[in-house]
């Protein structure tokens, strides 16, 4: 209030000292052209605005502390704006009720659903492995079945593309089958390999006819008047040759001339 009460009084000690100047200045001209004494005139006029600016000074230093002690509204019904710290607070305040809180049980689904996701991919992932690992111990299964069974008609050479045949036969890659043929001394019959066939297709859970085509495509020789047809059709008979139907046994893709020989009881395959 003092800082306000000094801006004030300086004003008006502006405004007095302007228009005595200028009252100076105009007498002086007028007396000094004109011969007009504008003293006698014009001095009860600024007296008059002097003592009333003066006392209007005075008057509002005497109300203003009063008024301010006195807590009247003079607003008249009149709102007015309330301070800006005012609305800050209140804005703080009903934030709470104004603002819906954060439903925290969206993003718990969410995260759930991901969690879910997560082991889905993991077990198939864990799935996918343990189906690969089962087929890499199948073929190997097979390998071994195949050199037991099969050494006493094939050379060492054409038993080693046997090998590679079978695991073309495993991975779907007929296109790198090789021709073989058994020894002119011991040749294998069309028996025992449509049963050789059927008991490794068994196993890779290969389609009739790709395991007759797997054989005729193989050994063309040994199968020479036999078509894909008739050998997809009999490759499971009851002709008795030196390799017999081995039939697996819930899901066990072992066979049982190697079990045999495992436990030192050689039985014909």
């Amino acid at each position: 209030m003092a800082d306000n009460n000094k801006s004030t009084t300086k004003k008006a000690s502006t405004v007095l000292t302007v228009l005595c100047v200028i009252f100076a200045t105009v007498a002086t001209i007028l007396y000094k052209n004109h011969q007009i004494g504008s003293i006698g005139y014009s001095a009860p006029v600024v007296i008059g605005i002097v003592v009333a600016i003066l006392s209007c000074a005075v008057l509002q230093r005497l109300f203003y502390p009063l008024l301010a002690k006195s807590g009247i509204d003079f607003s008249f019904g009149c709102r007015v704006s309330p301070k800006t710290d005012t609305v800050a607070s209140g804005i703080n305040a009903d934030t709470p009720n104004a603002l819906p809180q954060t439903d925290n049980s969206a993003n718990v689904v969410v995260v759930q659903r991901l969690s879910y996701l997560e082991k889905y991919e993991a077990r198939m992932e864990e799935l996918e492995r343990a189906k690969k690992e089962r087929r890499t111990a199948i073929v190997s299964t097979i390998h071994d079945y195949t050199t037991y069974i099969m050494a006493e008609f094939l050379t060492k050479e054409a038993l080693e593309t046997l090998h590679e045949n079978i695991e073309a036969l495993a991975y779907g890659q007929p296109d790198l089958y090789k021709p073989i043929r058994s020894r002119e001394d011991n040749p294998i019959k069309s028996p025992a390999l449509r049963h050789f066939a059927w008991n490794i297709g068994e196993r890779l859970d290969i389609p009739l006819i790709d395991r007759a085509k797997f054989i005729k495509e193989i050994f063309p020789h040994e199968l020479e008047g036999a078509t894909i047809e008739y050998l997809s059709k009999n490759l499971r008979d009851s002709v008795t040759s030196k390799i017999n139907i081995d039939v697996p046994e819930n899901g066990d893709y072992r066979f049982d001339c190697m079990r045999n020989s495992a436990d030192g009881k050689i039985t014909s395959c």
